[in-house]
């Protein structure tokens, strides 16, 4: 499924979207003052911030895959299947289904801090979406202090500092990074410490698989192992690690690959279906009033 790589100092988010969709992504701008309303809410919600990201369209309804605002917050939904454990329906909060986070993340919030502290006012639940389909996922955040990762686990959201720069799907973070340090042989158990840093620079060994853990690793391994810093070097990695449309994967592969570099604003999406490439900025479009869809 999907995989995801950041890069702190050179402020770049990267990602392979390999959901499979009943419709098509598309590189979208929603402007500031747009209306939304969360699928188990009556009340609609105003967009404080513009975003632009990648989305899905489903009866007027935008399913947002991953994006940036105006402000320059990022956030990334991905698939947590299993582990996933949410929160019972609390009629003092605002009811969000999985699939409507990251829509007030990146609508109403201009900082991770803003919406951590902010999570006391939601309950997100395990209700269907608009398509008539609910989905577990957990959650990728970036801004200028660097990357973030909020994961439904035992009926709570856990907010954690993602100090590896890598995130894939199930299992939960601490446990990927005790699968990372068991790969590399070393005892830092759930812990990213020198030696789990260490044993990345030495890496030799080939992953063959592409399983949620061995793109972990892989991820991993490409921030502080072969120490990626650009464009160029972050959109390789993603190849390697994108699913073709074949006989193999007709179901389960990648949609779209994207950059975005959360300091200048631009975004970068990669449409795998059709070969195009097609670049916009938030922050040069922010002022802007009508919807944009990309084709």
């Amino acid at each position: 499924m999907c995989t995801v790589l950041t890069l702190d100092q050179e402020k770049l988010f990267g990602r392979t979207m390999d959901f499979p969709p009943r419709t098509p992504w598309r590189l979208t701008f929603l402007p500031a003052g747009y209306r939304w309303r969360p699928a188990s809410e009556e009340q609609p919600i105003d967009n404080r911030y513009a975003i632009l990201g990648g989305m899905r369209l489903v009866s007027n309804h935008y399913l947002i895959g991953d994006g940036i605002n105006a402000q320059g917050l990022v956030c990334a939904e991905l698939f947590f299947p299993i582990a996933a454990s949410y929160e019972q329906a609390d009629s003092r909060k605002l009811t969000l289904t999985p699939q409507d986070f990251i829509h007030w993340v990146l609508a109403s919030h201009a900082t991770v801090r803003e919406v951590i502290d902010d999570l006391e006012n939601i309950s997100v639940v395990k209700e269907r979406w608009f398509d008539g389909v609910q989905y577990p996922f957990h959650w990728l955040l970036m801004d200028s202090t660097g990357t973030y990762g909020i994961e439904p686990l035992a009926g709570k959201l856990v907010v954690f500092k993602n100090v590896v720069g890598a995130y894939t799907n199930t299992p939960a973070y601490p446990v990927q990074i005790e699968k990372l340090n068991h790969y590399l042989g070393n005892d830092s158990a759930s812990q990213f410490t020198t030696q789990t840093k260490t044993g990345l620079a030495k890496m030799s060994a080939q992953i063959i698989g592409r399983n949620s853990s061995d793109r972990f690793i892989l991820a991993a391994q490409a921030r502080w192992g072969s120490k990626i810093s650009t464009v160029d070097g972050l959109k390789s990695f993603l190849q390697s690690v994108t699913i073709p449309k074949n006989d193999q994967h007709p179901h389960n592969y990648t949609h779209y690959q994207a950059i975005i570099n959360q300091q200048t604003g631009e975004y970068s999406f990669y449409n795998q279906m059709t070969g195009k490439v097609t670049m916009d900025n938030i922050k040069e479009r922010a002022q802007e009033k009508e919807i944009q869809r990309f084709e």
